[in-house]
């Protein structure tokens, strides 16, 4: 209705500014011979649509809808929305194992097992006691390394760290697998540790093992995902980080100075919640 008022305005504008109008059907005439104008009748259609789309889109987008439109999909599938979360942690404990290997070691192979207990305070927070044992290995870049030089690097290994976090758990999701709902937690910690770290003096590629351990003050940090199979066991995907600080080794004698170590670790396991 308001386009074709404009219309009709801006059409008797342009034809009474120069043209004295008598009856009705000279109106009508003027109107219709003004109409086959390009020029005229492009501008009227564009004001049309810059003036009444926006009350249509406005009308389509009302608030009064309160479903959402999946008309576009298969309607024979069933549409399955995030709303309540399922599994709650607020005021629960938590243990957990998960077993993995270390990444970004260049001279070492390196597994290891982390037990964990976790207490939540809410939804978003908790602590955590984590403990870890580690099994390393020289990889074939150390045996390809010792077989062609007489000087071996020295190399610093974790044999195993205990230690305290914070944890934080701001993600919580749901997703459609295979036309069943998984549901997951993703959470980030920051804690300190007591890292039992080992290296080997000896430098000659023929010589023999000669390890000293010791243990020193670090903090790690991780991020885990917590996908649950039932309201009490989950399987846990999680990775972490050790940093320490210690000294290296210069032809079988250790430094003064200390060096900054990272070991870093993925794992995977599983938890019980109670």
């Amino acid at each position: 209705m308001f386009c074709t008022v404009m219309l009709e305005a801006n059409l008797c504008y342009a034809n009474f500014k120069n043209t004295e109008v008598e009856s009705a059907k000279d109106w009508g005439d003027i109107m219709l011979s003004r109409l086959q104008k390009p020029a005229n009748l492009f501008f009227a259609l564009l004001f049309c649509f810059l003036f009444t789309g926006p009350s249509l889109a406005r009308a389509e987008d009302s608030p009064d809808k309160d479903e959402y439109d999946f008309s576009w999909l298969d309607p024979d599938k069933k549409i399955y929305v995030v709303q309540n979360r399922k599994f709650v942690n607020g005021q629960r404990a938590e243990l957990s194992v998960g077993a993995g290997f270390g990444l970004g070691q260049p001279y070492r192979s390196a597994s290891v097992l982390v037990p964990r207990f976790s207490y939540y305070f809410n939804e978003n927070f908790g602590i955590s006691a984590v403990a870890a044992l580690a099994s390393n290995s020289p990889n074939s870049n150390y045996n390809t390394l010792r077989s062609v030089t007489s000087v071996i690097p020295s190399i610093r290994d974790v044999k195993s760290f205990v230690g305290g976090s914070v944890l934080y758990l701001p993600f919580y999701a749901k997703f459609n697998m295979f036309n069943q709902i998984v549901y997951m937690d993703w959470d980030f910690e920051l804690g300190v540790d007591s890292v039992t770290s080992e290296i080997d003096l000896n430098y000659s590629s023929t010589g023999n093992s000669n390890v000293y351990a010791a243990s020193y003050t670090g903090f790690h940090w991780g991020t885990g995902m917590k996908f649950f199979i039932s309201r009490y066991f989950a399987v846990r995907l999680d990775f972490m980080s050790v940093m320490y600080s210690a000294p290296g080794a210069t032809n079988g004698v250790l430094n003064a100075n200390s060096d900054s170590n990272t070991s870093n670790y993925l794992t995977l396991g599983l938890s019980y919640t109670f």
